[in-house]
This record gives structure tokens, C-alpha cells and sequence, in this order.
């Protein structure tokens, strides 16, 4: 007796194999078809057929290494393409690599956010004795509220850089859409440094003091000279709280930018007006004689009343540079937050996970330091350059 197993492509009449296998493991072939009641896949269509897809152990580890590296999903596959010279040689489909990469995307965190991410920093801890880390969970549904971590390196270079900080809020890179807030200052070459980052919650009073306090935690208690930020109130009130010995500058660039939006139709009609605005921002010989061209200027062109510079001038001892009394290692703006923010949309994904986030700011950091050890040596092993060739002292100062 045999034990009839039917293997058939389709119920239909399409082309297909019909076989069974006796008990003694004996196969015996009982029907052949060979025409097919369908269009045959065309020879530039045949790698499209899932039969002939498959991504293989090596090309799934050179995917890893290539997302590593912060290549985006569509990047990667067009990588591929020409590795294998052509969209028809690639062994899968786009969809086959998205769909890789997300999945090992979700293997950061599955299933309890804040518990992975509490072990993923406890993980760095146990590497970096001196990494430092706070989580604040919301006490009704246990859900991260805002986070903030710095590394020795960044608690290091705080202790001799910290005097000056740039602080801000707009970039956002991660799947809850929480504000990545990157706390910048300069080293002795000029460069852009990272003292430290945070996720927070939202951006109120409450969850700005509590970063502050966090970050004076870290960085054991030094209070920095001079700290800018856009024109944000809660963060401005904040400051007032945390850190009342601090002076808080506003960033010029956002004025300007508020400057275009508030008075668009006054810069139609004279466009010289920004010149003239931009003149009075940065007066430097007396109070006196800003508030003069000040006032000037509203009359110049009937603006005495508008509301927007009414409330700009009340804020001006935060911005005008008669009023710049502290150290700010000429920082006018929170320009290097911004850049640092470009560096971060050219190097993150878009809906980060927690963990995932962090190792990117971690690669993101390692280049930073790179280019700081690339300008240290070459300050040491190179001759500077002189302003005054024929100076005798200057050459003996070099």
C-alpha cells in the first residue's frame, strides 16, 4: 500500500509535479504537467519572483555594518546595486532589505522602553566608571520623562571649557518626537564640544529645572558664566531658578529670524531697515547712545507702538551688545547648536529608538574629539602662522 502525498503547484491546470512516497521511502513520479495556464515571468522580471529572493548571512552583515555607519534604507540598497552591477543581479527587493532592517531595528527595544534603556546605561557605566546618567520616570504610567547623560570625556572638558554653554531645543530625532537638547560649549581651538545631551519630555518649566539641576550634578556643581538659548520662556524662567549668577544671552541669529517674520512688511518696502537694526543690536559705546538710535529707528519708521520690538526692547539686556558684561568666547548666537543640529540630521534616522539614538550621538561625539586631537597636534608640530612676519617678539612667543 502506498501513502499517497500529492505535491501540486496550483489546484488549476498550471504546470506541476504530482508524486507520492511508499512507507520504504520510495517516490514515484505519478503525473507531469509542463504547461502553465499563466505568463511566464519575462527574463528581466525573474529576480523579482520570491523563489529567487534571498538575502544571504554575508549580505545581511554588510547591511549591519553599512546602517552602522548611518547610511539611510534607501542608500543601503542602492549600495547593493551597484555592488552587484545592476538592479536585476541583487539577490532581494528593497522591500526584502527595508524589511531586515527593521526588524533588527526593533531588537533595541521590544517591549519595556525604559528598562532597556536603563540597562543599555547601566551597560556604559560598568565601561566608563566616570559615565554619568539620570532618568526621571513619570510616577503614574512609568513612562521615561526626561533623561540626560555625559560621559567622563564631556564632565572632563566641562571642568576647563564650561564657562560657556549653547543650549537648544529644536531637533527632534527619535520615535516619541521628545526634544534632543545637546549642551555645546568651545575649547581652546575654537571647536564645538558636547558637555552633554538630553531627552525631555516636553519643554515646561518643570522639565527644564530639573536638567539644569541634573546637569550641575554632573558636572559637580560649576555654575557656567554665560549660558545662550533662543526665546523660550520657560527656559528663560528656568534659568532664573537654577542658575540666578548665570547670564542668559539670547541668540541673535532667532532674533533676526523673528525680525523677518514680525516686520515683513517694513523690510518690503525698506530694505535697508535690517542694516539699521542689525547697527543698533551691536552698539557697544554706551547705553546712552543705543537707547538713542533705538528709538531713532522706531521713529524712522513708524514703529513706535508695534507690539513684537515693545517686547524685544524690555528683553534687551539679554541681547544687545552694550549690555554684554560676562564671558562668552565671542558667541553672539546659539550658532554652534545649530550646526551641531545639521551634523545630527546628516548622521541620525529619523524615529530613533532610545538606544539607538544615544550610539549615534556617541559616533557623532568620537568624530568631534577626532577633529580636536587632528588641530591639538598639529598646533604642536606645525609652526603657526605669524600676522606680523617681521615681528621679532611675536616670533619668539611662536
Amino acid at each position: 500500500m502506498r501513502l499517497k502525498q500529492n505535491a501540486t503547484a496550483r489546484t488549476s491546470c498550471d504546470a506541476r509535479v504530482q508524486f507520492s512516497i511508499s512507507r520504504e521511502g520510495v517516490w514515484t513520479v505519478q503525473k507531469v504537467v509542463f504547461d502553465h495556464d499563466h505568463y511566464l515571468a519575462s527574463p528581466n522580471k525573474i529576480h523579482k519572483l520570491r523563489s529567487q529572493r534571498r538575502i544571504i548571512e554575508a549580505d545581511k552583515q554588510l547591511i549591519a555594518q553599512i546602517r552602522e555607519a548611518g547610511i539611510k534604507p534607501a542608500q543601503v540598497y542602492d549600495f547593493f546595486k551597484q555592488w552587484y552591477g545592476g538592479v536585476e543581479n541583487v539577490p532581494f527587493s528593497q522591500m526584502d532589505c527595508n524589511n531586515l532592517i527593521g526588524r533588527e531595528r526593533r531588537k533595541y527595544l521590544p517591549s519595556n522602553d525604559a528598562q532597556t534603556l536603563l540597562e543599555y546605561l547601566k551597560n556604559k557605566q560598568l565601561e566608563d566608571p566616570t559615565f554619568f546618567y539620570a532618568i526621571q520616570i513619570d510616577e503614574d504610567d512609568g513612562r521615561i520623562a526626561n533623561f540626560f547623560w555625559a560621559d567622563g570625556q564631556a564632565i572632563m572638558d566641562y571642568a576647563y571649557f564650561g564657562d560657556v554653554v549653547s543650549f537648544d531645543t529644536t531637533f527632534q530625532t527619535n520615535k516619541f518626537e521628545m526634544p534632543f537638547v545637546p549642551l555645546l560649549g568651545t575649547n581652546n581651538h575654537k571647536q564645538t564640544i558636547l558637555f552633554g545631551a538630553a531627552l525631555l519630555f516636553n519643554e515646561t518649566i518643570e522639565s527644564f529645572v530639573w536638567l539644569f539641576n541634573t546637569f550641575l550634578s554632573a558636572m559637580s556643581g560649576k555654575h557656567p558664566n554665560t549660558i545662550f538659548t533662543d526665546q523660550c520662556a520657560a527656559m528663560s524662567a528656568a534659568i532664573r531658578i537654577v542658575f540666578p549668577d548665570t547670564r542668559h544671552r539670547l541668540c541673535l541669529w532667532h532674533i533676526y529670524q523673528n525680525a523677518a517674520k514680525h516686520l515683513s512688511h517694513v523690510i518690503g518696502e525698506h530694505p535697508e531697515f535690517l542694516a539699521e537694526f542689525k547697527k543698533c543690536v551691536y552698539e557697544e559705546r554706551s547705553v546712552a547712545y543705543f537707547d538713542e538710535i533705538w528709538h531713532g529707528l522706531l521713529s524712522k519708521y513708524n514703529l513706535v507702538d508695534n507690539s513684537w520690538l515693545k517686547n524685544l526692547y524690555g528683553l534687551r539686556a539679554h541681547w544687545a551688545a552694550v549690555f554684554r558684561d560676562s564671558f562668552t568666547t565671542d558667541m553672539t548666537s546659539t550658532q554652534r547648536s545649530e550646526g551641531m543640529n545639521n551634523v545630527f540630521k546628516k548622521k541620525f534616522r529619523r524615529k530613533l529608538c532610545l538606544s539607538e539614538l544615544i550610539e549615534e550621538c556617541e559616533k557623532c561625539v568620537a568624530t568631534l574629539r577626532e577633529n580636536e586631537l587632528d588641530v591639538d597636534y598639529k598646533s604642536r608640530h606645525f609652526r603657526p602662522i605669524i600676522y606680523i612676519p617681521h615681528l621679532a617678539m611675536l616670533k619668539t612667543a611662536a
